[in-house]
């Protein structure tokens, strides 16, 4: 009995009821959403990062794509919303991870009209074709699975909100 929640007086006459689940509006860090929203951002700028490998600038996309992807998720309301969003945002960058991947090859001015220029105009189309099918797939059921996640997160905070 002596760990249980009591109710709060707050000078007013009002009782407000401990509320466990309660959303931390305070101006502190909240760390799940940090942690949370990091490892989403992680995962976009990972994929960010493969799609740009062939133009040079992995490094500088991933960054930029981490640092957002984090700031944004670390505002959704509680950790299930921000897993939801991200996995959203995975989706997109999925579908053009193989496009901004296979563009740079396919678009290379390769050594004219030889055999290996020819084979590699081919094979940067292939692979545009076979992973962009793979990918696209893949970011459908990404994106199923994060709506139904965001869902989740919809109904529990309409529950707390009432």
């Amino acid at each position: 009995m002596a760990n249980e929640p009591t109710p709060q007086d707050y000078g007013d006459g009002g009782v407000q009821e401990y509320d466990e689940g309660a959303i931390d509006d305070s101006n502190g860090i909240s760390w799940t959403m940090g942690i949370t929203a990091a490892v989403m951002g992680l995962i976009i700028g990972g994929f960010g990062a493969w799609a740009t490998s062939n133009l040079g600038v992995a490094l500088p996309v991933f960054v930029v794509l981490w640092a957002g992807a984090t700031y944004y998720l670390y505002q959704k309301p509680i950790p299930s919303a921000a897993i939801g969003s991200g996995l959203w945002v995975t989706a997109l960058v999925m579908l053009l991870t193989p496009v901004l991947f296979y563009l740079p090859v396919i678009l290379e001015e390769g050594s004219g009209e030889s055999a290996e220029a020819a084979g590699t105009f081919i094979g940067g189309i292939l692979g545009l074709v076979i992973w962009g099918i793979a990918f696209a797939i893949g970011a459908i059921v990404v994106a199923a699975i994060g709506w139904a996640v965001k869902r989740r997160a919809n109904t529990k905070l309409e529950s707390r909100s009432s």
